[in-house]
């Protein structure tokens, strides 16, 4: 994105966030949408993911169905089919719209955050944006297993990330940036995050939640006339 003038001031994102959190997707769509309708302020915008695990008991990949597991965790079929109801008509509410699916597994997720961290690295805030979107879409709309190395590859070169599905291959077999990522979700445990997302604004304020797109403009709106500290 564009680099701030004396005219304008910056607003830096740190989204912390896990690749199996439906209200991490949501929240994705609502702080772009809020950067989309706040393009008249002077502000300039970078966005940077940070990771979290929603459940550290999960087994790796392949997992376990992720009905199942969630019918377990969250009290029986009816609650789940109610939580399912709500996050459908949650993601029908966004911009693009969210077709979640509960369908598929659920498995453990550090080898999606060191491919997203990869992203940054050699791509920069577009390359890790649009990874996190396409690991989000294969795993909440598809029903794709989130820690697939086959399915994380694929992924990671349709969006430009590695040239190759080998290299790409390589890269997840190795431990590179796994020490990196078990230092950010220690960090975000450090920091009291318990839940995801968090929206940590120019290092200074913290939204918890997805919070309405309506709630991140009023913030950036603050930062503009300097009601907040940019």
């Amino acid at each position: 994105m564009a680099t701030a003038t004396p005219k304008t001031k910056e607003v830096r994102l740190e989204i912390t966030s896990d690749s199996i959190c439906p209200f991490c997707y949501v929240g994705k769509r609502r702080i772009e949408e809020a950067v989309r309708r706040s393009s008249h302020l002077p502000l300039t915008f970078s966005i940077k993911f940070a990771p979290f695990l929603l459940d550290p008991t999960l087994p790796n990949s392949p997992g376990e169905n992720k009905r199942e597991r969630y019918q377990r965790r969250f009290g029986g079929a009816d609650k789940v089919a109610a939580m399912e109801k709500a996050m459908f008509e949650r993601g029908q509410a966004c911009d693009p719209p969210i077709r979640f699916s509960y369908d598929g597994n659920v498995a453990q997720t550090t080898d999606s955050h060191r491919i997203i961290e990869k992203a940054y690295e050699l791509k920069g805030e577009e390359g890790q944006l649009a990874l996190v979107e396409r690991l989000f879409k294969t795993y909440f709309e598809e029903s794709g297993d989130p820690g697939s190395h086959e399915l994380l590859a694929r992924d990671a070169v349709s969006t430009g990330i590695f040239a190759t599905v080998d290299e790409a291959k390589a890269f997840l077999a190795s431990d590179e940036l796994l020490a990196s990522v078990e230092q950010g979700i220690k960090k975000a445990q450090l920091r009291g995050i318990s839940g995801v997302p968090f929206t940590i604004v120019n290092d200074k304020y913290g939204i918890s939640g997805a919070q309405e797109t309506e709630t991140f403009m009023e913030v950036f709106e603050k930062i503009a006339k300097g009601e907040l500290e940019a």
